[in-house]
């Protein structure tokens, strides 16, 4: 049917407004399973130490009577120490971008710095489970570098293999008895999301039930793994290593801050704001026993 003559339409004018949601969508991954599980020291030198005990080994204890006390028998503490990292991030935006109207932020200087904190904070749980960072002391031309949690976990409660093989639950009961027998209480494991498909699977396994619900929800999770050794929260991690699983008592490790997480303004050298956002810490194993780790996993 035809347009009346002379009729406007959109495809002529001029001037239109332009039309935009006031929403940036960004569903990036955020959360730090790990980094928001331990707790927070401090640190006082780039070199951080701390003192690790345990008792002398369980041993047949019998004494004769009216004998002689004998030799003393002690066992001394062993030193642990990490480096710490410097972590950060620089964001500049130019004085006209600053100035100029913006659509669903009303800063890019704040919003680049908002992100930036987001990013050093994923940053950081890449080091802390992504990483096998085995510590450096650094250089005047090469940073210095803390030791990943991989890499504090001690050989006595770690399954390891000569080449890799799946993720299975005699693995897990594996690392849950050695941690176990050291006296540790693990209350997490931390897995990949591909290794926590197969952790699910584990409810799907002869002679276990899934939970339904009126018959139209199938509940096909690991929430919680209980076993001989206690109960652990499975918990998966974005960032974690793609051929390692964490058994951890979160208890016993921290990040230890020396410089927290600040936002500094640097020097204008043109027309453009500057600001870098930077913290420096490291992690600490306070017991190399207390968790555990199953390493040497397909992906």
């Amino acid at each position: 049917m035809p347009t009346v003559a002379n009729t406007l339409k959109t495809y002529d004018q001029v001037g239109k407004k332009e039309d935009f949601e006031q929403v940036i969508y960004d569903i990036t991954p955020t959360q730090t399973p790990f980094l928001s599980s331990i707790g927070s020291s401090t640190a006082e030198a780039t070199l951080h130490q701390w003192m690790q005990d345990s008792l002398a080994s369980v041993g047949s204890n019998i004494l004769v009577e009216g004998a002689d006390a004998g030799a003393a028998s002690t066992v001394t503490q062993v030193i642990k120490s990490a480096n710490t990292q410097i972590f950060g991030k620089v964001v500049q935006v130019s004085g006209t971008a600053e100035a100029i109207g913006l659509h669903a932020r009303t800063s890019d200087l704040a919003n680049a710095i908002a992100k930036a904190g987001k990013e050093l904070k994923r940053d950081i749980e890449h080091a802390f489970v992504g990483l096998g960072q085995a510590g450096t002391a650094g250089s005047g031309s090469a940073g210095r570098q803390l030791t990943s949690a991989a890499n504090q976990i001690s050989a006595t409660t770690t399954n390891t293999a000569g080449s890799n093989r799946a993720l299975s639950e005699a693995l897990i009961l594996d690392v849950l008895e050695k941690t176990y027998n050291e006296g540790a209480e693990p209350n997490q494991i931390q897995v990949t999301p591909s290794h926590s498909l197969i952790v699910a699977g584990f409810a799907a396994t002869s002679g276990r039930t899934r939970d339904f619900d009126t018959g139209t929800k199938l509940v096909n999770a690991v929430d919680i793994y209980v076993s001989p050794f206690g109960s652990v929260s499975i918990v998966p991690n974005r960032f974690l290593q793609a051929n390692t699983a964490l058994v951890l008592d979160t208890e016993y490790w921290s990040r230890a801050v020396l410089r927290p997480m600040q936002t500094i303004q640097l020097s204008r050298t043109g027309d453009s704001d500057k600001r870098q956002m930077l913290t420096e810490l490291t992690l600490v194993c306070k017991s190399d026993i207390a968790s555990g780790k199953i390493d040497a996993l397909t992906a």
